[in-house]
């Protein structure tokens, strides 16, 4: 614009530095810069361009978005990445999940386990991983991005081992032999996929039940750090309290180790002694404690709810038979041997972790113990975490999960925890930059950096998808310009039927048509207001936020309808600028088509003659490279600081990396 005041930088410290990037986009370019390749339709006509092939410069696409768990996973939660979002480690073989990804989108499963609804993802995105934090849900599925729709039916099946991602060679598998040279005694043999040959038809659950049953352990014992439940148990062995038959079901895992599951006998009066040299007597319940394994439908995990009876085991190493039962006043131990199924990470020693917490190094527990109460029949589960090094690892103890049970049913007494499955919400980031030229209907000078606004938005959804919240953080980064402009942004929804709170702003209101007034002057925000035009203010102007939060009291809105950063504008007294073809507000006076602006005011608005809009937003949810982006020389045009900007203009392919 003509005589706007220029910066000499912006500071990129932060992802929100990729709002400087969007700014750098952001104006009217002049002919000289969009410059497509001979004999190509660039959509001009005698150097200019026309409503009916302009490119809008989005950064975003709509896509179908059909995600199928099955009828077993009713209610799962998901994330949508754009690159794998989980690590595996190959020391102890831990999967954790990367902190620097943002989900490009996320949503619950309806109680069929099916999610069909439309979603906002970045422009440039061809292929997603979908991911699961669930227990009991297959964890990780990659597909592509097809003629807009991204189709996926997840099964344990086809689900990724990420395992495999990482190991460089096959693992050996351990079979009876070999595991009883660590742990004396079995129920019996088992595959090279760690199927036993022993479980009992008659105890294995119905698949709904498992589902039910793993929503539990998902609500307090989700993917983070659980340290501090208050279901963590440091006295986690199973008192048998009458004699009785005891049994136990495979819930799931969420581990990439190949472990084994055992127990182990004792009396209630035993000292510590005895308790160790009962550990020594231990029998194998599981040999592979784990989900898929590359044994597909023969992996364990394949069929979560299978069972087999336990067998007592005295002080002299018998095994009583099944029918025999357990006498009252037998503590039941429980040990997950970290990778025991290959062998092992190190000693065995050093990778066995027990229910019994004395024989834990520096007694530290690793066992989760509550019951549960679904369609009146009490259920008690066990979870354990499966790793002793908690630097650098969450210690989630939802590793392996199991429930144990006992006829009578009396015979076990384990404290119930109320219902919390239901009650779960989820939440949806979006963050980018956008960068707007104040001198409409005019073109502008091309650096993009009249108003550079960096946001950061969370919706938070229940399970039906409703939005309960949304928390928009918007930073004013820079303005450039002479003009006091001022932004705002209209929401898709009433405002009227919700309570809208502000933070950081003294002038920031809600107005007719929805909108949400951030600040009225940029310059007075920045602390800019007394330099002349045509100077520059210090390379280190402080950056400024402003938090916007909006509860909805019946939540009834679908979360697929709303998509951060809304309909973005800056205005000067009632003419506003917004991005291509978002429509002003009833309160704007512009007039279309004008200028430079060759919008016809019903189906186009803020088209830019020369080809380049006037205001522009960068979506950095899936590249968050953006944030290096360094736009410190002011006056100079953008195709001058960054050619590729030239090229994304001639191809308008949304891969290409300009800032590079």
């Amino acid at each position: 614009m003509k005589g706007n005041l220029k910066t000499s930088s912006i500071a990129v410290k932060s992802f929100m530095a990729v709002g400087i990037l969007a700014l750098a986009l952001t104006g009217c370019m002049k002919k000289e810069l969009y410059e497509p390749d001979s004999g190509k339709d660039d959509g001009k006509e005698n150097g200019k361009v026309t409503l009916d092939n302009y490119f809008d410069f989005s950064t975003t696409q709509t896509v179908q978005l059909n995600v199928n768990y099955g009828e077993d996973c009713p209610k799962a939660y998901f994330e949508v990445y754009a690159e794998n979002p989980l690590i595996f480690q190959e020391e102890g073989s831990q999967v954790s999940k990367r902190e620097d990804l943002i989900a490009i989108a996320s949503g619950f499963t309806n109680g069929a386990g099916i999610y069909d609804k439309k979603a906002v993802i970045p422009a440039s995105v061809s292929e997603v991983y979908i991911y699961s934090p669930d227990f009991g849900v297959p964890q990780l599925y990659k597909t592509e991005v097809v003629n807009k729709a991204i189709n996926a039916t997840i099964t344990f099946d086809n689900e990724i081992d990420v395992s495999t991602l990482s190991r460089s060679r096959a693992v050996a598998r351990w079979g009876v032999d070999d595991i009883k040279k660590h742990i004396p005694y079995v129920l019996g043999g088992w595959n090279n996929s760690g199927k036993p040959d022993y479980l009992d038809l008659e105890k294995k659950m119905d698949a709904k039940l498992v589902s039910k049953l793993n929503t539990y352990v998902t609500a307090y014992f989700p993917n983070t750090d659980n340290r501090n439940s208050s279901y963590i148990s440091h006295n986690a062995d199973i008192l048998i309290e009458k004699d009785a038959r005891v049994w136990v079901n495979f819930l799931g895992a969420h581990t990439g180790a190949l472990s084994v599951f055992a127990y182990y006998c004792y009396n209630v009066a035993d000292g510590p002694n005895e308790i160790k040299e009962a550990a020594k007597r231990a029998c194998v319940i599981f040999p592979l404690a784990r989900g898929l394994d590359g044994g597909g439908k023969e992996a364990l995990g394949a069929n979560s709810g299978v069972g087999t009876y336990l067998r007592y085991i005295d002080a002299n190493g018998n095994l009583a038979s099944v029918d025999s039962g357990f006498p009252a006043g037998t503590k039941i131990g429980l040990l997950i041997w970290n990778n025991g199924f290959t062998g092992g990470n190190k000693a065995f020693e050093n990778d066995v972790f027990y229910s019994t917490e004395s024989l834990n190094g520096g007694n530290r527990t690793y066992t989760a113990l509550f019951a549960v109460t679904v369609e009146g029949k009490k259920y008690n589960i066990i979870t354990m975490e499966d790793w002793k090094n908690i630097g650098g690892n969450e210690p989630d103890y939802n590793d392996v999960a199991f429930i144990i049970s006992s006829d009578p049913i009396e015979a076990i007494d384990i404290p119930e925890v109320p219902d919390a499955s239901d009650n779960r919400t989820g939440t949806q980031t979006y963050t980018g930059l956008l960068g707007f030229e104040d001198n409409w209907p005019e073109q502008g000078d091309y650096d993009m950096n009249d108003v550079v606004i960096k946001y950061l938005s969370n919706i938070d959804f229940n399970q039906d998808d409703k939005i309960v919240s949304i928390t928009d953080r918007i930073i004013l980064s820079w303005t450039g310009a002479d003009y006091r402009n001022g932004f705002s942004y209209q929401v898709p929804f009433d405002l009227s039927q919700m309570k809208v709170s502000f933070y950081g702003g003294e002038n920031s209101s809600v107005s007719g048509d929805n909108v949400i007034n951030v600040f009225t002057d940029a310059k007075k925000e920045l602390g800019v207001s007394g330099i002349p035009a045509g100077e520059m203010p210090s390379q280190n102007v402080t950056e400024k936020s402003f938090v916007v939060t909006m509860k909805f009291d019946k939540p009834t809105i679908d979360k697929e309808s709303v998509t951060p950063p809304y309909n973005p504008f800056i205005k000067l007294g009632n003419v506003e600028v917004h991005l291509t073809d978002q429509k002003p507000s009833s309160a704007a006076t512009n007039q279309f088509p004008n200028g430079a602006d060759i919008s016809d005011g019903e189906t186009t608005f803020f088209v830019c003659e020369d080809g380049f809009p006037f205001a522009i937003h960068m979506d950095a949810r899936a590249d968050q490279s953006m944030l290096n982006i360094n736009l410190k020389q002011e006056g100079v045009r953008i195709d001058k600081t960054y050619p590729g900007f030239v090229d994304w203009a001639k191809t308008r392919d949304p891969k290409t990396k300009w800032w590079k």
